[in-house]
């Protein structure tokens, strides 16, 4: 369900703050992470300065995601704040500089959704120096080395390993 901010008396006025907290719904985000509860906890400011309109959030969530290297489950606390500039209508000229709020109205959930998504790191890490698993066995080599011979020559240079040999 779309819920859409009503920033009409923002839009007209100057120097006028509109603050709320809401909740975004990132059920249906699609990502591959999981985020603890149904919703975000959002709270926003929308303040129009000399005529600019100017859209603040801030998000805290606990997500859940599978470590990208060794596969093992993460659940971790993210903070972010996001900034944007409000214009009525887009001109051609103004590119991906603004979002644009047809008749003075906005659907934040659309909008802190996207920002969520994209503010995410695209390498998710148990850790920076998680060591992976191992290519041979699937161990985690987080939890201790698995004895596997890691340097196994190329075949390709099996010809050239012979002819080493011999000298």
């Amino acid at each position: 369900m779309t819920v859409l901010l009503d920033l009409r008396r923002v839009f007209l006025n100057e120097n006028t703050v509109m603050r709320l907290r809401t909740d975004v719904a990132v059920s249906e985000a699609g990502a591959d992470v999981a985020f603890e509860g149904e919703t975000v906890a959002a709270d926003i400011k929308v303040e129009n300065r000399a005529g600019f309109v100017e859209f603040t959030a801030d998000v805290s969530f606990i997500c859940r995601f599978d470590c990208d290297r060794c596969a093992s489950p993460v659940s971790r606390n993210f903070h972010f704040q996001f900034r944007h500039t409000l214009v009525p209508q887009l001109s051609e000229e103004s590119g991906d500089d603004y979002i644009e709020a047809p008749d003075y109205k906005l659907d934040t959930d659309t909008l802190l959704r996207d920002d969520i998504l994209l503010a995410l790191p695209s390498k998710r890490l148990c850790k920076e120096s998680c060591k992976g698993l191992c290519p041979k066995c699937g161990k985690n080599l987080n939890e201790g080395s698995c004895g596997c011979a890691l340097q196994e020559a190329d075949p390709r240079l099996a010809a050239l390993k012979k002819l080493l040999e011999q000298e």
